[in-house]
């Protein structure tokens, strides 16, 4: 296996504008930045946005604010600057087409003025053959007089790199060792497209060696652009980085990750509910391991731990039950105030926006010690106390269990009776209360709570009992219980 040489550790994430941070790219980022934070380099951001027409403003906003949300920081980029800017392809444009002019001029690559039309038909015909397309290098020899009578035509040509007939390209990878690719299936490719914008693999190669970029780490769907973007470099007479090519991302099914396996983008994670800290933790086991036992890493253990050595060639699979499981973990480890700030943060973004605390309504801090054991997710928290408050909303079902339980209706008569007598109205003495009212109707607590839990909340489960009562207070618990008892005399 390739080795690392840690000298001047320089290392890029470089997202297309054109959707939002997918898993996938999120874990790219997280790799590169734990390998410069674990070996004292620099982490940039360039924002490969060539593609006029996809590539929006938005989307960057979006892929930085997701970068932002999981504490990925970087040293250099577009809004922050640095030697070797500007950060942005889009404003790079010039220098692209100046070296492919100079590589014109030392005669490694050529105008070609081949027709979509004569290059679908040479495609057809390799395919009738049974054999892989190459570009045959029909314009490589053209004289000025050609290329003039070409452009009379109309014809904008491409500029095409000159690339061996022979032999093999290897990429000595950190995570798959050699890989040689036949220069003969190749071909001369394109560098600059007839619009005069340049080729991912021109761009990435030229910015990777001026940005003075020590590791190229990404996906490995980019393994067959890493030999040309080798010869483009060679042809510059420019030292190629390393480079390690991370394992596929798969769904449970062992397909390509995507939306039809849940959340397929960070701000989806986010929108769920879900902590930075676990979806920092849970992107770093996709394809890395420390050992066969430990699962749970703090940030700042994995800068500590992280190798790119100790990242597997398998791929890995996404399981959306582990994330939840891991979640609920840092939740429930959460200092309380931080957990209360978390997921004031997080309403702000709901339906519930500006409820908790305002007109009489419990604050936050009332009821996260109620659930901080029940939810797994920052999501789940609404889910238990939005009946705090909102209107109770019967789950469906919920109405159904109400009507068919036996004696329901006694069971609420009976507690509209007993709650105007509870001094002090406290959880601990509602507890009390109606443990005894339950022994006298000759009750499991169980069976007793549940027309009371449902007629109070709407739901079938709740923080408990007793404390939610409380934090209602009397005068609300009543008039919900009354409410019930109205709907099952309807």
């Amino acid at each position: 296996m390739a080795g690392e040489d840690n000298s001047k550790i320089r290392v890029r994430f470089a997202p297309s504008p054109t959707g939002h941070l997918h898993i996938g790219g999120a874990r790219t980022a997280l790799y590169n930045w734990l390998f410069a934070r674990s070996n004292g380099g620099v982490f940039i951001l360039r924002i490969e946005d060539t593609d006029l027409k996809r590539s929006t403003e938005e989307n960057v906003r979006k892929i930085t604010d997701s970068l932002e949300w999981l504490g990925l920081d970087w040293d250099e980029g577009p809004d922050r600057g640095g030697a070797h800017g500007p950060y942005r392809q889009t404003e790079r444009l010039q220098l692209y087409t100046e070296i492919a002019e100079t590589l014109i001029t030392e005669g490694k690559a050529y105008r070609c003025y081949c027709t979509v039309e004569e290059i679908d038909n040479a495609r057809d015909e390799a395919k009738r053959a049974g054999k892989p397309y190459v570009y045959g290098g029909r314009c490589s020899g053209l004289t000025e007089a050609d290329q003039e009578a070409f452009r009379d035509e109309g014809r904008k040509p491409v500029i095409r790199l000159r690339t061996p007939a022979d032999g093999k390209t290897v990429v000595n990878d950190i995570i798959r060792g050699e890989v040689g690719f036949e220069n003969a299936l190749t071909g001369d490719f394109i560098l600059v497209r007839a619009s005069g914008v340049p080729t991912y693999n021109l761009a990435a190669a030229v910015d990777d060696s001026l940005m003075e970029i020590s590791h190229v780490i990404r996906g490995d769907d980019h393994l067959p652009n890493t030999p040309k973007q080798i010869l483009i470099l060679n042809a510059l007479g420019r030292k190629a980085p390393f480079y390690a090519h991370l394992p596929l991302i798969l769904g449970p099914d062992r397909t390509p990750l995507s939306k039809r396996h849940g959340s397929a983008s960070v701000e989806e994670l986010k929108d769920a509910g879900y902590v930075r800290e676990a979806a920092i933790n849970y992107l770093a086991l996709l394809g890395w391991s420390y050992d066969e036992k430990t699962t749970l890493f703090s940030t700042q253990e994995l800068i500590e731990k992280f190798s790119l050595k100790r990242v597997g060639s398998n791929a890995a699979v996404f399981d959306m039950n582990k994330l939840t499981w891991m979640n609920g973990v840092y939740i429930r480890e959460m200092d309380p105030e931080e957990l209360v700030k978390r997921i004031d943060s997080y309403i702000r973004t709901t339906r519930l926006a500006g409820l908790p605390g305002e007109n009489g309504k419990p604050e936050i801090k009332q009821l996260v010690p109620m659930v901080k054991d029940k939810i797994k997710s920052l999501a789940e928290f609404i889910t238990l106390t939005d009946f705090f408050f909102l209107p109770a909303e019967f789950e469906t079902g919920a109405i159904d269990i109400l009507k068919r339980g036996e004696g329901a209706k006694d069971i609420l008569e009976a507690v509209r009776q007993l709650l105007p007598d509870i001094q002090p109205f406290v959880a601990a003495e509602i507890e009390k209360e109606l443990r005894e009212c339950a022994a006298g109707m000759d009750l499991k607590l169980g069976k007793f709570l549940q027309p009371l839990r449902i007629a109070v909340s709407g739901k079938t489960v709740t923080p408990g009992m007793f404390e939610s009562l409380e934090v209602l207070g009397s005068a609300e618990s009543l008039r919900r219980i009354d409410a019930a008892i109205a709907l099952l005399d309807a």
